[in-house]
């Protein structure tokens, strides 16, 4: 092949890929970023790693009640450019998501940015290289991307979730394009989420949760349980609607620190619940009544959960007195099936 042949070739294959990503861009396939095309050959590799057959049905996804079949996952999953290996993982969540105890058709139309978080615990974590220390909610770790990627293009594809179409979040938010770690059990002293929820410790799990709002916590080294608690509870305040639920990541510092103070997490949970309130004076009037009468108050003050069994705690993340709020409720756990 002559020099010039080459470039004919490649600058044909730019165009192409080039005028795939506009024609899934015009046709809103995607969350607004390059996609791979999802050729046939591609799809039929992440079908045969699913383990599942093609035409298997998952469910209907709201609000559009799109089929979501494992060939259709499988098409957002290299969209979303995940390795074929993501696909029992993507399934599981995927059946959390369309349980109907998981309020998916009101998180697709509703005004408020809410998203899936996915937790992932047991082995697969390590096999699928899931990050759940250093940086495990940031970039630059291919899974946690894709993964909750391909969720969102499923989302959009499947269910309709176009901005502006059936999702009518007024501002959005960055958490919208991928929101996953893994649990950091190896850190850990305390028996991981999943064990707590009844699994196994060697069962693969996957657990979507409701989720709004995130806050990064800092501070509180050296300064004893009781202190770390309260620097937690003063950013876990008091939601409209209480939120569902906290989930709480924390730093593996802390995790320790706590520990050795001799907490368990129902200790820990006891106590953020009888630190994470304000008083109702600090609130409208409706609003302050509005959560008395679902259980988040008492008429004096305001609690950021209605029992203790609300807030949800895993260990995730890397060295630092750095702990991790999220308003999020409602898990849904499943097992990783492959094969």
């Amino acid at each position: 092949m002559s020099q010039q042949q080459i470039h004919l070739e490649a600058d044909n294959l730019a165009d192409l890929l080039l005028r795939a990503y506009e024609a899934a861009y015009e046709q809103g396939w995607t969350d607004g970023l390059p996609v791979i095309p999802a050729i046939p050959e591609l799809v039929d590799r992440f079908v045969a790693a699913s383990g599942r057959a093609g035409g298997g049905v998952i469910g209907l996804v709201p609000p559009r009640k799109g089929r979501a079949t494992v060939r259709s996952a499988a098409v957002n999953a290299v969209m979303a450019g995940c390795r074929p290996e993501y696909m029992p993982l993507i399934l599981a969540a995927l059946e959390a998501m369309l349980d109907p105890a998981y309020p998916l058709e009101f998180m697709q139309v509703t005004t408020n940015p809410m998203t899936p978080f996915l937790l992932v615990n047991g082995p697969i974590r390590r096999e699928l290289e899931v990050n759940c220390g250093t940086g495990c909610l940031g970039p630059g770790w291919r899974a946690n991307a894709t993964i909750g990627r391909a969720i969102r293009l499923m989302m959009i594809n499947l269910g309709g979730a176009l901005p502006g179409v059936y999702s009518k979040v007024s501002f959005g938010s960055p958490l919208r394009y991928s929101y996953i770690c893994g649990e950091n059990e190896e850190e850990s002293p305390w028996a991981p989420f999943h064990a707590e929820r009844g699994f196994a410790r060697e069962d693969s799990t996957v657990t979507v949760f409701k989720a709004s709002n995130f806050c990064n916590i800092s501070g509180g080294e050296g300064v004893g349980a009781d202190e770390i608690l309260r620097q937690i509870a003063t950013n876990m305040p008091p939601m409209y609607g209480g939120g569902d639920g906290v989930l709480l990541l924390i730093g593996i510092n802390h995790a320790h620190s706590l520990h050795e103070a001799g907490l368990s997490k129902q200790d820990i949970r006891q106590r953020l619940w009888e630190l994470a309130r304000l008083p109702a004076s600090h609130f409208a009037a409706d609003f302050a009544q509005i959560e008395t009468a679902a259980g988040r108050g008492d008429g004096a003050s305001v609690w950021r959960a209605r029992k203790p069994e609300e807030i949800y705690l895993a260990v995730a993340g890397g060295a630092g007195p750095q702990d991790v709020y999220i308003g999020a409720g409602m898990p849904q756990t499943r097992v990783v099936r492959r094969g």
